[in-house]
């Protein structure tokens, strides 16, 4: 599954503007990681959300710290490579 959230209306390299991102990150990682179907009293259900929630955080949260970094230097980008090796 892929969520996709915008952030063009938000200045994510400043601190406000990456906390509302990151409410925003979290309001939609839930519904998306909401068990369909399942009852309120579902055993494991609170479980199985936590886990999905979770592990879709840490990946929204790389992709902004990536989106991050290549704002700050200006949308440029940057390798580096060991030696003896080609890109």
């Amino acid at each position: 599954m892929t969520v996709k959230i915008g952030y063009g209306d938000v200045d994510v390299t400043t601190t406000e503007g990456r906390a509302a991102l990151e409410a925003r990150i979290d309001a939609r990682l839930k519904k998306a990681c909401a068990a369909p179907g399942a009852g309120r009293y579902t055993l494991n259900r609170n479980a199985v959300d936590s886990k999905c929630l979770a592990d879709a955080r840490v990946a929204a949260i790389a992709e902004l710290d990536k989106a991050v970094a290549m704002l700050q230097r200006g949308g440029r980008e940057v390798a580096a490579n060991r030696p003896g090796t080609s890109p």
